[in-house]
């Protein structure tokens, strides 16, 4: 097995958008040569980052939408290993998400094969599996690409060993998944455990269900999330308040208050600051997660589906973690920080469904980075004043009063009692014993 990954790292999106020449990438002479010929000259942004990690062989989760060139970057994985530890049988497998998809990943796959002795076949089809294409696996093949259903039935016929694989990939996962998570899930089990073979997994949007079957299907993997920010902000309500970092806890209350405590996301930039300001919303009552930046996947995942449920009302985050977070349905959004550049702002407001706010406070730090963002967006965030003071900032001894009352269950009245009628009863007299005559 290649070198595993040692350390969970997660990467920012820090790669010129324009690329790298692929030969400063440790790929094999051989594959250069090929992509010279077919005209790939410059690495796009998804393989800047995917392949200098997954070379090494270590599992992966990217998300990336169709043209972002992660076909070419794992068939790139897969035939440098193939150069250097020549294949056996069928050690590699792509599985697409429909026939058309498998052909065409097929053909992708032949083209940069080219002159190389490596056997690629495809095995899927809309109807009947065509005749060349069987004889063709049983001849043997080095690359198999086929789907979910063709996949199920090669088990069923036991043309294909799945002991024997050493890449699996997972082509538009989230597609998959959503399809029929339950049948996936058991051809997964088919294959060789987390560890004893590489696992890279694509997605085009980032599902928590498919991440949840994801993480159990990889060891300790990459995870590469690629998100245009927000181009728009038509629709949305912006706010900014001037305000000092003492006041800030003050008014965050208020506007939490204000609007009535719907699921709010916030932002802050450091990640000590935002534990710490977690612990005191949730101190006072408030249903809060922090989604911090070196958690664990499950841990991860669990807190997110917790905001995503009825589990947590408010998710702390910093910008590290905002690319997990998958809602874009979040009515407001509160930048407690004022993030320092305005791609990260672009970034965080993809959270914030159409007709939500933006709230953003500027203390005396954010101040140095409100003009870059402000030209860098084209427009000036509307500034509000939060005048009469009293309706903005709330003290967290009048919150947790006014929380602790809501949540306190009201004892019903007791019943009037009825009066009670007493009847009177006529007791027996008592007489006095008769004195007997002698």
């Amino acid at each position: 097995m290649l070198e595993a990954a040692q350390t969970k790292e997660i990467r920012p999106l820090a790669v010129a958008l324009h690329g790298r020449p692929f030969s400063s990438f440790p790929l094999h002479p051989d594959l250069l040569k090929n992509l010279e010929n077919l005209g790939f000259q410059k690495t796009t942004i998804i393989q800047d980052l995917f392949l200098p990690q997954a070379l090494k062989g270590h599992d992966a989760i990217v998300k990336a939408r169709r043209g972002s060139g992660k076909a070419l970057a794992y068939l790139l994985v897969i035939f440098d290993r193939f150069l250097r530890e020549p294949p056996e049988g069928t050690e590699a497998l792509v599985l697409a998400t429909n026939p058309d998809r498998a052909l065409e990943l097929a053909e992708l796959a032949r083209d940069l094969a080219a002159g190389l002795p490596f056997k690629v076949t495809p095995f899927a089809a809309q109807d009947d599996i065509p005749e060349e294409q069987l004889k063709a696996l049983e001849r043997g093949a080095h690359l198999l690409v086929t789907t979910p259903d063709w996949l199920n039935r090669l088990f069923k016929w036991r043309l294909l060993r799945p002991e024997r694989l050493k890449i699996i990939v997972l082509d538009e996962f989230d597609t998959m998944v959503a399809r029929s998570r339950t049948f996936l899930e058991k051809l997964l089990k088919r294959f060789p455990p987390p560890g004893a073979r590489q696992g890279l997994i694509f997605m085009e949007e980032l599902d928590y269900e498919a991440l949840e079957l994801a993480y159990q299907f990889l060891a300790n993997p990459d995870e590469i999330y690629i998100e245009i920010g927000r181009q728009s902000f038509e629709g949305l309500e912006l706010t900014l308040f001037h305000v000092s970092a003492e006041e800030k806890f003050m008014l965050l209350l208020g506007v939490l208050e204000k609007y009535g405590w719907p699921k709010t996301i916030i932002f802050v930039n450091n990640k000590l600051e935002a534990q710490k300001l977690c612990d005191e919303l949730k101190r006072l009552g408030v249903r809060a997660v922090f989604l911090k930046p070196d958690l664990g996947p499950e841990y991860r995942l669990r807190f997110l589906k917790q905001f995503a449920g009825q589990e947590a009302d408010i998710l702390v985050a910093t910008d590290a973690g905002c690319h997990f977070i998958q809602q874009r349905d979040v009515p407001l959004l509160i930048n407690y920080d004022l993030p320092e550049t305005a791609e990260e702002f672009r970034q965080r407001a993809l959270k914030v469904k159409d007709g939500g706010k933006i709230i953003s406070f500027c203390d005396e730090e954010g101040a140095f980075f409100l003009e870059f963002i402000e030209k860098d967006l084209g427009f000036k965030i509307p500034v509000a004043w939060p005048e009469p003071e009293e309706e903005w900032f709330l003290s967290p001894a009048l919150l947790k009063e006014r929380l602790s009352a809501r949540r306190r269950p009201s004892r019903p009245r007791p019943a009037p009692k009825k009066a009670l009628r007493h009847k009177r009863v006529s007791r027996p007299r008592s007489r006095a014993p008769r004195s007997r005559k002698s």
